[in-house]
């Protein structure tokens, strides 16, 4: 497979069609309800650190890195789920831009 410095270099895999991880990373239920009281940042870090290997980017920078991409959104939740009537929506627009690119584009800009 592909390094993560190859993928986030090369945008699109040789095949002209996006990257697949070689296998999903799984997190115990010990794990998952853990994360029920993590921030938006701790849980993107525990997530990110399954698909990035520290020696591309060690932990405390990838923490770092995460941590300067979520001060761009005005919502201290960054991506937080709200309550309308009967259904659950996760608001994706509180990024500088208002869009739900923001989620990810924050972060590859803070790479460079």
């Amino acid at each position: 497979g592909a390094s993560f410095e190859e993928v986030v270099l090369g945008g699109l895999a040789p095949d002209r069609g996006l990257y697949v991880p070689d296998s999903i990373p799984t997190f115990t239920p010990a794990e998952v309800e853990a994360m029920r009281s993590y921030s938006f940042a701790q849980i993107a870090f525990r997530i990110m650190s399954k698909y990035i290997p520290e020696d591309e980017i060690p932990p405390a920078d990838l923490e770092d890195i995460i941590n300067r991409s979520v001060t761009a959104f005005r919502d201290p939740g960054v991506t937080p789920v709200v309550k309308t009537g009967d259904v659950w929506t996760l608001e994706l627009f509180h990024g500088p831009t208002f869009a739900f690119k923001d989620v990810a584009l924050q972060f590859l800009g803070n790479l460079f």
